[in-house]
């Protein structure tokens, strides 16, 4: 049977083949530089999930056009089920203090298989604050395979034990909480969560 961390690079592989299936590097250098961020680029998968954050450099209307444009692309393609986008620009930025602004893309994409893999694809202008884009520099220098084994393990129970529509806490804290507070397990963890809440 095989360990968390065979599972992982069991994940990651299929996950970099159907980025290359859907030629997606190429299709999103169309509007900036494209770059693999969250756990498909940290080595640290548990579910089926691939992050791309692409920097642009502006959101003014022809980029948009160009975003428009991919994901009529992508809508061709027969294993892609659903498309979603949405502007979180301007005054639809909630969060800009947090977070640049940017045009998001969502898709399902279902496998030979079966299998349903959904994608997060955001448009930026300010790849400095993208948060995502500054874990890589932060976090992946510190991932050993301990440590990579510790947050897959607490990664891959939160998902066995959120309900079906519910979703499990998120990733970045995970990490947080492992790197930064020395938690172990997902006991730990959630009593971590739980304590960081009440602040």
């Amino acid at each position: 049977m095989p360990g968390i961390l065979e599972k992982q690079a069991e994940l990651q592989a299929q996950a970099d083949a159907i980025v290359s299936a859907l030629g997606l590097d190429a299709l999103l250098r169309t509007a900036g530089d494209p770059v693999r961020v969250g756990s498909s680029a940290l080595g640290l998968m548990v579910r089926r999930d691939i992050d791309i954050t692409v920097a642009c450099e502006r959101l003014d209307p022809a980029p948009r056009r160009t975003v428009a444009e991919i994901a009529g692309e992508l809508m061709l393609d027969s294993h892609v089920g659903a498309l979603r986008y949405r502007n979180d620009s301007g005054v639809w930025n909630i969060e800009p203090q947090n977070y640049p602004d940017g045009l998001y893309l969502g898709l399902t994409y279902r496998t030979e298989k079966g299998e349903d893999w959904n994608f997060d694809i955001w448009f930026i202008d300010e790849p400095d604050r993208q948060p995502d884009l500054r874990h890589l520099k932060t976090l992946l220098p510190r991932l050993t395979d301990t440590v990579r084994k510790t947050i897959l393990a607490i990664k891959a129970e939160l998902a066995a034990t959120t309900p079906k529509d519910g979703k499990p806490a998120p990733s970045a804290l995970v990490y947080e909480a492992v790197l930064d507070h020395d938690v172990k397990t997902t006991a730990e963890f959630e009593e971590w969560f739980f304590l960081r809440q009440q602040l």
